[in-house]
Parts: structure tokens; sequence; C-alpha cells
């Protein structure tokens, strides 16, 4: 018997021709647009919910010199999207797959304990109160758009959309928001 990772009753796929079989114009729209919405949905419920710190923040990322900035977006897009998605993610869905043989919960406790160390490892962005509380939501939030993405068009829209998120938050966002 020949295994396949991601184990293919969890509907969980990398390859690109996977990603291309379920409509890559739609899927590169949905991608660019949660890569845009997610930052900026982060951005607004961090000011509903914990006073607004991180505009500040982004606005500090501004100061930081353009390579460094370009090549933060390109490697954590990607990086980060192997770690949590490909890894912890899919992990922790097929291990809980075993146990419970329920598709869909074993997806969604996957996507939901990736998106929790996703917005822990961002707990160092963030020097405000909370930083804890703040991380875990706001990362968190990207964290479980970043996941359904993997989980229903592929790792490579995952990717662009990580990526467009974060050319929002370290490019675009510091260049409007500069005096």
């Amino acid at each position: 018997m020949r295994s396949h990772w991601p184990p293919a009753r969890l509907g969980l796929g990398t390859p690109l021709n996977l990603a291309l079989g379920r409509g890559w114009k739609v899927s590169l729209l949905l991608a660019t647009a949660l890569g845009v919405a997610a930052p900026l949905l982060i951005l607004l419920l961090d000011r509903l919910l914990f006073a607004g710190a991180s505009l500040q923040h982004v606005r500090e990322l501004g100061a930081l010199p353009l390579p460094r900035r370009t090549l933060i977006v390109l490697v954590s897009a990607v990086t980060e999207e192997l770690i949590y998605r490909v890894v912890i993610s899919t992990l922790v869905a097929w291990l809980s797959y075993l146990i419970l043989k329920r598709q869909t919960a074993s997806i969604w406790l996957g996507i939901a304990v990736s998106a929790v160390l996703f917005g822990l490892a961002h707990v160092a962005n963030l020097q405000v109160p909370h930083p804890f509380l703040r991380a875990i939501t706001l990362n968190g939030i990207a964290g479980v758009v970043l996941g359904w993405l993997y989980w229903r068009r592929g790792l490579e829209w995952a990717v662009l959309a990580h990526l467009v998120a974060d050319a929002v938050l370290y490019l675009v966002l510091p260049a409007t928001l500069s005096p």
C-alpha cells in the first residue's frame, strides 16, 4: 500500500496541478482578495479591540530598508506556509483523523491549532499590552484564513495570499502612512 502526504482522505493538496485543476483564475482572485482583506481586517479589529497599536507598528516598518522589507515578505510567505499549513495543520488534521475518522472536524482542528501557533509565533512583533492575546486573536485570524485557503485551494494559493498580505503590511501601508 502506497502512502501519500498529505493524506488523500483529508483533501489537502500541495501540487500546483491540484491548484490549477480547481480553477486557477478563481483561486488567483480569491487568494489576492483574501491577502488584501486579511491585514485590513486585522488592523480594524486591533483598533476596535486593542486600541490600535498595530498601526504604529506598521508605520515603524516603513523605517526598515525596502530590500529588507521585501525579503521579509518573500521569505515569510513561503516558510510560514510550509511550517504552519503543510507541517503543523496537516499533521494535526491527519492525527486527529486517525482518532476521530471525521474529515471536516479533523481539518478544522488542524487549522485551529496551526492558527494559534501562528499567532504565538508573532508575539515578538507586538511590544504592547496583552501581546499574547493580541497575537493569537489578530494573527490567528490570518492563520484561519490561510489554513482555509490551503485546505480548499492548495498550498500555492495560501502562499500567494500570505505574500499579498505581507506586501500590504510591509510595503503598501507603510508607504501610504508615511508623512
